[in-house]
Order: C-alpha cells, then structure tokens, then sequence
C-alpha cells in the first residue's frame, strides 16, 4: 500500500526531530509537512527530514491535511501524525494491516499513551452533550480509576451506556468498530477520504476528526480502533498557547451545529459560554 505520511506543524520546532524521525523508519512514499505559520523555525526544521514542506497561512488543522493531501495524488492512503507523536513499526503495520485485511475500513489509528505511561481516549462512541457537560463540570474525577476500568471491561454496560466507550483506552488484541478516532494518528484510506471530501475547513482545531469519521460512516465506510497499535503522544504546549480549551470548545460548538439536535445545539452553545 502506498503511503504518505502527513504532519502539520504549528511552531513545532522542538517536537518535529522525533515524528519526523520516526516517519523516516517506516515504509512511506513521502512524508509531508504542513506548516501552518510557525514563528519558531518549525518549517526549517521539517525541511531536515523532507524536501515536502508547505508553508501556509494558520488555515487550522484539517485544511492544512487537505492541502497536503492535494500533493500526494498516488498515494493509497494517508498517514495522519500530530508533531508530538511518535510510534514504532511495528505499531505502524498493525495499522496497515488492518487496513488492507478490512477493504470496508476508511479509517483506523493505534491507542495513545503518555510520556508516564497512562493511556489517553484516542476514539469513542458518538459525541454526546452529557459526556462533555461531565467533563467540563470535572465529574469524571470523582470516579476511581479501579471503577472505569472495570466499566470499560464491561461490553454489556458499554452497549446500554455508549459513553463509557471513552473508558476503553488500555491496550488490547481487538480492532473495535467505534464511531470516531483521534487524528493525532490516524490512517486514512484514499478513497474515503475522496469520497466525503477531506477534512471540514469549517473546523479550525478539535471535532474536526470526529465530523470526518462520521461523513465517513454515512457514506458506508466503518472506522475502527486498532487495540494492538500504540503510538505515544508528548501532548505539546503549542495549543496551550492559544487557548486549548476556547478552541476546544469552539469546535465542538460547529460540530453539534452540523450534526446535533435542537436541544444539542443550545447545550453545546451553552457550554462554549461556560468560563469552566
């Protein structure tokens, strides 16, 4: 399967030498660099590891994909890697193989671990006004790690409880069908990424991975967790910078826009208004 590997990079510097690094070892036609006008030297480091950089205005996270996927017409699919990410081969195949052994999956990505260890919600169930509400209020604290555990083991109370598809975050054997995966890694198959038309410019940073697995699924292609693919993710401060929780929020405020209920839609505004 021919694959490009692509990277978007927004003042990136530090991180870049590690994704970029780790692309190099894995068997990809070419890897590309969206720099979406770094002040840092961002671009000038990715130029290091590929002659395929791109300099753009901040268009955000899925325009700069589609850009970068308009200069890799041939490619079979698309390697999506966030810069403070890193993963091994064999954790690279894993994804491959999936997809090549399933021609009905669109798109699929590894789990997330941390630089301590810990493991972080790389896909879920379909995006609910309740689970964000929680979060914001910081419910999910109060529950002990020893009980999301086993509510996450429990497929009987994940089919009745979809949320709790967000505690399934440990390593597994399993490629689970799930509803949407994280674009901090993610393999995207060619022809479903065509077939809905790349990513949604009108997300600018967050949900816009959500919206694009569930196009995805409309159009007949599944999206799946690969339980056996680890990639670990630093999680940078570049976001931090600009406010990660104002566009957070501001991209879960389009999603429900384009996809919610009427009661949804005046929750999500709601909670893009909430100074929590």
């Amino acid at each position: 399967m021919r694959i490009a590997a692509i990277v978007v990079a927004y003042n990136s510097a530090n991180d870049l030498p590690e994704s970029l690094g780790c692309l190099t070892a894995l068997p990809l036609e070419r890897i590309v660099v969206a720099d979406n006008s770094s002040v840092d030297g961002s671009a000038e480091v990715a130029k290091r590891y590929t002659p395929h950089v791109l300099v753009l205005p901040n268009v955000g996270f899925g325009a700069a994909i589609n850009a970068a996927v308009a200069t890799a017409p041939d490619a079979e699919a698309y390697f999506l890697l966030n810069p403070d990410c890193s993963l091994s081969g064999t954790d690279f195949a894993a994804l491959v193989d999936a997809l090549v052994d399933e021609p009905g999956l669109g798109a699929v990505a590894p789990l997330m671990r941390y630089p301590a260890g810990g493991y972080g919600v790389s896909s879920g169930p379909e995006p609910s006004m309740a689970k964000e509400w929680l979060a914001a209020l910081r419910v999910d604290y109060l529950v002990p790690h020893w009980l999301k555990s086993f509510l996450a083991r429990s497929a009987l109370l994940r089919s009745r409880v979809p949320m709790l598809g967000y505690l399934a975050v440990e390593p597994t054997p399993q490629t689970r069908s799930v509803a949407w995966v994280s674009g901090f890694c993610m393999l995207v198959r060619r022809e479903a990424f065509r077939a809905v038309g790349g990513f949604d410019p009108d997300f600018f940073l967050y949900y816009e991975d959500v919206d694009i697995c569930r196009r995805m699924r409309e159009h007949g292609w599944q999206v799946a967790s690969v339980g056996a693919s680890v990639a670990d993710h630093k999680e940078s401060t570049s976001t931090a910078v600009v406010g990660k929780r104002r566009l957070y929020r501001s991209g879960m405020t389009v999603y429900f826009s384009k996809h919610g209920t009427r009661r949804q839609r005046l929750l999500a505004r709601a909670l893009g208004r909430l100074p929590v």
